[in-house]
């Protein structure tokens, strides 16, 4: 019989042993698995960020000239309180094409371009509506590459791939599929004027900043701002948000700590839907100034334009910014995509309901914000105009 001794070193020499192929057993799963589930990794982020944008395709009778815009009234008959008013979405709601969209897009190009007939030849449009930023260059490319990838997808019809180039069968332009091949992002941006029918904002924390009043918030580092409304865009460029927003009265109180935080919470595949509204007493779509009461003198503010000295068909106009707002997955940029909708007030003949909550709604506004949003001149009239439309 073994002695103590032996027994012992017997056990011990199986226990090295067994531990030794434990060790070499995970050494080779580890070894297995590690390089897969990198390139692994890599693939379902590709995938992932790709299904968080995927969308259905319209129906295939889908004629673009015959569909409506949306009723883009957000307006209530009760006392206005300044809130961030945010619903989420679904994907297939986020970029639109309506029966207004080779009109607009036309307008944008012009504005952008410094075409356009109707503003000052000697003012800089195209400097005033499309920015870019050697911070925001990769959300430009990563931005470009998840839109045209939606507009495909959903509006096959409108949108056709070949030879890397996409062609729109709308307005009959051709486009680079993809963001890889084109060396200035500005270019990026000219090709997303004559896609989609929207403005968008992108903005990026920038830690260049972070020592500066908000240097914690997000900054607006790229974009096209073609339709702005009693603003000139380039001075909210580069801005963070509480800048951006400054001229709306109780913005800082009341909003700007909750707006910063759904910023940074915001997840990508989020769609995330905000409206707001107003009146103006012309149909123009880029307004840099005279359209919002902070331009105007006391004197003005407090007279009221006559009912009779306004053409409620032709020239005085409803407006609404539908507002979408996601956070790209690869540069973590927050981006604003604005559609902006126009239209007489006399169409609102068809909608009595939506006109009386109108009234109520202009009735019922804080005289802070009707300065703000330029209303205190034309709502008296505005009031009158709706009161008829009953009679």
């Amino acid at each position: 019989m073994k002695d103590v001794f032996s027994i012992l070193q017997d056990h011990l020499v199986l226990l090295v042993a067994a531990f030794a192929l434990m060790i070499y057993l995970l050494r080779q799963i580890w070894l297995r698995d590690t390089a897969p589930i990198k390139a692994k990794t890599g693939a379902e982020t590709s995938a992932t960020e790709k299904q968080l944008f995927a969308v259905d395709p319209v129906s295939e009778d889908f004629k673009w000239d015959e569909i409506e815009p949306l009723k883009s009234y957000p307006f209530k008959d009760k006392e206005y309180k300044l809130t961030m008013g945010i619903r989420t979405i679904d994907v297939s709601e986020w970029l639109l094409i309506e029966n207004t969209y080779a009109d607009r897009i036309k307008e944008k190009v012009k504005i952008t371009t410094n075409t356009h007939p109707g503003y000052d030849q000697n003012k800089d449009l195209e400097k005033s509506t499309v920015f870019t930023s050697p911070e925001g260059e990769a959300s430009v490319r990563e931005f470009y590459d998840i839109v045209v990838a939606y507009m495909c997808d959903k509006y096959p019809m409108c949108f056709v791939k070949a030879d890397g180039q996409v062609k729109n069968l709308i307005t009959g332009e051709l486009i680079p599929e993809s963001s890889a091949g084109v060396e200035n992002p500005k270019d990026l941006l000219k090709y997303l004027i004559r896609t989609i029918e929207e403005d968008f904002i992108i903005l990026l924390k920038d830690p260049t900043k972070k020592s500066e009043p908000y240097g914690d918030e997000y900054y607006f580092k790229a974009g096209v701002f073609a339709f702005a409304a009693g603003f000139d865009p380039i001075e909210k460029f580069d801005q963070p948000l509480t800048m951006i927003h400054g001229p709306i009265p109780g913005y800082e109180s009341k909003l700007k700590l909750s707006m910063n935080r759904f910023f940074d919470r915001l997840k990508p595949g989020e769609f995330v839907s905000r409206s707001n509204f107003s009146v103006q007493t012309h149909n123009k779509f880029y307004v840099d100034d005279g359209n919002k009461g902070y331009h105007l003198t006391e004197e003005e503010l407090n007279k009221p334009i006559p009912f009779e000295d306004l053409d409620f068909e032709k020239q005085v106009h409803y407006r609404s910014e539908r507002q979408v707002l996601i956070k790209l997955p690869k540069t973590k940029a927050t981006v604003f995509t604005i559609r902006t909708y126009l239209h007489p007030m006399s169409e609102f003949k068809g909608d009595m309901e939506a006109a009386l909550r109108l009234r109520g709604s202009l009735d019922k506004f804080p005289d802070e914000l009707a300065r703000y949003k330029n209303i205190t001149q034309p709502r008296p009239a505005v009031m009158r105009y709706i009161d008829e439309l009953q009679l």
